[in-house]
């Protein structure tokens, strides 16, 4: 990438964040037909948990060589050999870390194989029946060497992300999603949440590695095996990967903490509790991974050109556009939780207690979740100035402050405790990285953003509220637990409410609420040329 001037790079975030937040809302609406298959196919028990506690392992081995953070620790290193002309050494670099970390991860897929009894029992699922940890060991198992497709398929991805090329990174997910589904379809009657497994074996591989490779390929990648572990490049890399491998940030330790607990409580809890998140990262994952992602390379570039009020700018800028989305979008969450799940789930093996305990626990993840979004933004914001010490020294830190949290609200509160306590420790982590932030960016607006926040805060309260009583007094009138009366009432409660936030808006003269209408208008139709 090139230098580049103020309207260039919101054009160009613009352009990339449509693709991105298009592909994430494509795999989001996959995600529910996976989690719908499940439910339809095998319902809620301890069966279904005992596939979302397989998860647990694998998913830390990715996280313990930071797999799922590659493209935040290698696009500054490309981004620097970019910005200073020396691109081949960067491809240089991509083939040591393609290298190195390959043979890392295969070793810790087979130490994970041999020692997954050990590991089930006393850190996983410790509550489990003897058979349900038997079946949480054969599937942690059957995915565990799908996460060397994920890892080397990120570092592919990376690539993409550092030339500029969002789409095909996007269509992974989006065929892993698919696999799972057709996996869980054919199988499922057969071999029951086994068929699930082997569907997240074939979408690893097929959508996250064999795919990325042609993308690759396609921005003319160049590799080279090579263990140079002298390398300045390599090191830089390793120095930006170690504290995100080392630190337990409550962002990847709040999946493990809720599924140990949940192991001691009644059976079909962190199916629950799973379904509820998954729900709750849609909109989630639309706006806040969307736009992380995308600004990422910006803000790496900017950084890198030390152009440090443009970074400001658009810090302040993404975080507007997440605040006026997200928390709006919460509170309607939270106001029409049941319709909700009504609606997704209708026409499968769930129950209504099934269903309303879903929907209860999808208000407390809701609660959180501008505090998820807001971290994609203001951890990229710390990865890209090349400080990755920082958000996993908080993040570490608030993951031990919030344990007592944990253990608290689920003697109080059982999955719904878990649920609050997760969205209040990741709310904590939010606000402490802000603070940081503006503090190394020397950010002039903190001020006026943390306004901004409050008073959409204050329209998007009132007009919950609203839309709770008006979804009470509506209710009588339709069949809204079967699809049709439910999405009916949905449509009817919401449009009335975004007309309510509108007018809230102009009424505390929410200036900025209208220009990130505007900027979405714009994004939804197309960049325009520059003058």
């Amino acid at each position: 990438m090139t230098g580049v001037t103020h309207s260039s790079v919101h054009r160009r975030v613009f352009a990339s964040t449509a693709i991105v937040m298009g592909g994430i809302l494509l795999s989001r609406i996959l995600g529910f037909v996976r989690e719908w298959m499940v439910a339809h196919q095998v319902g809620s028990n301890a069966e279904t948990d005992a596939f979302y506690a397989a998860f647990t392992l694998p998913d830390f081995l990715n996280y313990l060589v930071a797999g799922a953070s590659l493209s935040i620790t290698f696009i500054p290193v490309f981004a620097k050999y970019a910005a200073e002309d020396r691109e081949e050494e960067g491809w240089r670099v991509f083939s040591t870390v393609v290298t190195v970390m390959g043979v890392v991860l295969a070793a810790l897929v087979i130490a994970g194989e041999i020692f997954a009894p050990q590991l089930v029992t006393y850190f996983i699922a410790p509550g489990f029946s003897p058979e349900n940890r038997d079946r949480v060991i054969f599937l942690t198992r059957l995915m565990l060497p799908a996460q060397f497709c994920f890892y080397q398929g990120s570092i592919l991805s990376a690539v993409q992300y550092a030339k500029g090329r969002f789409l095909i990174p996007s269509l992974a997910p989006l065929i892993y999603n698919l696999m799972i589904i057709l996996g869980g379809w054919l199988l499922a009657p057969y071999i029951g949440m086994t068929g699930f497994a082997i569907g997240v074996l074939c979408g690893a591989l097929s959508g996250n590695f064999l795919l990325q490779i042609y993308g690759a390929r396609a921005v003319r990648a160049r590799f080279t095996p090579n263990l140079q572990f002298a390398h300045p490049g390599f090191r830089m890399f390793v120095r930006l990967s170690v504290p995100i491998m080392l630190a337990l940030s409550l962002v990847f330790t709040d999946d493990w903490i809720i599924k140990w607990f949940g192991s001691f409580l009644a059976p079909a809890s962190i199916t629950w509790l799973n379904y509820a998140k998954t729900l709750m990262r849609v909109p989630l994952g639309v706006v806040g991974q969307g736009v992380g992602v995308a600004s990422f390379p910006f803000l790496a570039q900017l950084y890198s050109e030390r152009k440090f009020d443009e970074l400001n700018r658009l810090l302040n800028s993404t975080l507007k556009g997440l605040i006026a989305l997200l928390v709006p979008i919460s509170a309607l969450t939270m106001a029409q939780s049941r319709p909700i799940v009504y609606l997704v789930f209708s026409g499968t093996r769930l129950s209504g207690l099934d269903l309303d305990a879903t929907a209860a626990t999808l208000i407390c993840f809701s609660l959180g979740m501008f505090a998820w979004g807001a971290q994609h933004i203001l951890s990229r914001g710390f990865y890209a100035t090349q400080n990755t010490w920082m958000p996993a020294i908080v993040g570490t830190a608030v993951t031990f402050a919030s344990l007592p949290v944990y253990w608290l609200l689920v003697q109080r509160a059982q999955h719904l405790g878990l649920a609050l306590a997760s969205s209040l420790g990741l709310a904590a982590y939010t606000v402490v990285l802000f603070v940081l932030l503006n503090r190394r960016t020397r950010n002039r607006e903190a001020g006026a953003l943390t306004l901004f926040f409050l008073k959409v805060s204050a329209a998007s309260a009132v007009t919950g509220w609203a839309c709770y009583r008006l979804r009470l007094i509506l209710e009588p009138h339709f069949a809204w637990q079967q699809f049709t009366g439910a999405l009916s009432l949905l449509v009817i409660v919401t449009s009335a409410s975004v007309l309510m936030l509108l007018m809230l808006g102009k009424l505390l003269r929410i200036r900025e609420m209208d220009e990130q209408i505007a900027r979405l208008w714009r994004l939804a139709s197309g960049p325009r040329s520059a003058p």
